[in-house]
């Protein structure tokens, strides 16, 4: 038979199968959203995943993505380069802004990307970057959100987690 007809019953051949991710990617994003007075965590990415999560703080909830994926890194081999990418939607994201955040704890600060808006905002939790935010023309509800990057090397995972350091 010619290459445009096949036999009766013979299956067509199928695309070989994706494989299953087995580790985690380079780079895995958390997205942070507010819903139902508590943060929600879920994520993106193209490797092995950690399970959604809640808190009810924004500060508590980027803990404990940084927490959940340091958990999910220990227990397998080392990927090189891998970070953590938080995007916090404090509001239903239309159009705006978006500060990049850097920083800690005590001293965070968010610059705007596009630049419309120079100054840059502080505060000393994550909830103050969002209330600093807020009155900004143009980033107010709605119109603004934040994008937190972290080298997974600085990332720490919870007490009791695997590969969490037993208390000295």
């Amino acid at each position: 038979m010619g290459r445009f007809f096949r036999r009766r019953g013979a299956e067509p051949e199928q695309p070989p199968a994706k494989p299953v991710p087995v580790s985690p990617a380079a780079l895995t994003t958390g997205v942070l959203t507010y819903d139902g007075g508590q943060w929600a965590v879920t994520w993106l990415g193209e490797g092995v995943l950690p399970g959604p999560a809640a808190a009810p703080g924004l500060t508590a909830a980027a803990d404990r993505a940084a927490a959940d994926l340091a958990a999910l890194l220990a227990s397998h081999p080392p990927v090189p380069g891998a970070e953590l990418q938080l995007a916090i939607y404090p509001w239903d994201f239309d159009d705006g802004p978006i500060f990049d955040v850097e920083g800690g704890p005590g001293a965070f600060i968010a610059r705007d990307l596009v630049g419309q808006h120079p100054e840059p905002v502080r505060g000393a939790a994550l909830e103050e970057l969002v209330a600093a935010v807020a009155p900004l023309p143009g980033a107010g509800e709605g119109k603004a959100m934040f994008r937190w990057v972290r080298p997974a090397t600085a990332l720490a995972p919870a007490a009791g987690a695997p590969g969490a350091s037993a208390p000295a």
